[in-house]
């Protein structure tokens, strides 16, 4: 009798056992919904890290765009301080032109000129036969590679329009998208140099 009462409580303890093993449908709705929370979280900080590259990457081809002018800018003194160089927001840059080619030996351009053609490389990109313009600040057609959504460029001698002190203010303008759902929100970002041509 002691021998099948004890095989009895073996089975009970067996089955009790059994029944409580696993998760319930509740655990692991919880589980599941703890888990996409975490997920929603990693998303959103990609989404927010990836925003930041952006604004870097932007900021960074802005500085280039800015070394870029100032560098011919100290190539071609006598144009910097006689105003040439001066654009408010690309308004005398005609990208539909073709520039000059003042990189020729035999080329006879003025200081006027190479401000000019300096001008419109920045602005306008750079076209290699029928190919697309590319690295320009801003776009002309629609097959264009530009650096910028909706960029600018402007120039101005910072001594109340007298050039002849080589003080230069340098503007870079552009559009970048915001982080929220509606995609068509734009934030405009810009970055502004103040720097001298010495003579």
């Amino acid at each position: 009798m002691n021998k099948h009462t004890h095989i009895k409580s073996n089975l009970a303890f067996t089955y009790t056992r059994s029944r409580q093993s696993g998760f319930s449908l509740i655990e692991i709705m919880v589980a599941a919904l703890v888990l996409s929370i975490g997920i929603l979280g990693v998303v959103s900080l990609q989404v927010i890290g990836l925003k930041g590259t952006q604004h870097s990457y932007m900021k960074q081809q802005a500085m280039s765009v800015v070394q870029n002018l100032t560098e011919r800018m100290r190539s071609n003194k006598i144009g910097v301080f006689l105003g040439h160089y001066q654009t408010t927001d690309n308004s005398n840059v005609d990208c539909a032109a073709v520039a000059l080619n003042c990189s020729t030996s035999t080329a006879n351009c003025s200081a006027e000129n190479i401000a000019e053609v300096d001008l419109h490389n920045l602005v306008c990109g750079y076209k290699v036969g029928a190919g697309s313009r590319t690295n320009g600040i801003r776009n002309i057609a629609a097959d264009d590679i530009s650096t910028f959504i909706d960029g600018k460029l402007s120039v101005a001698c910072s001594d109340g329009g007298n050039c002849a002190t080589g003080n230069m203010r340098i503007e870079v303008n552009w559009t970048e998208r915001k982080l929220s759902e509606n995609q068509q929100d734009l934030d405009e970002d810009s970055l502004v140099i103040n720097t001298r041509i010495s003579q």
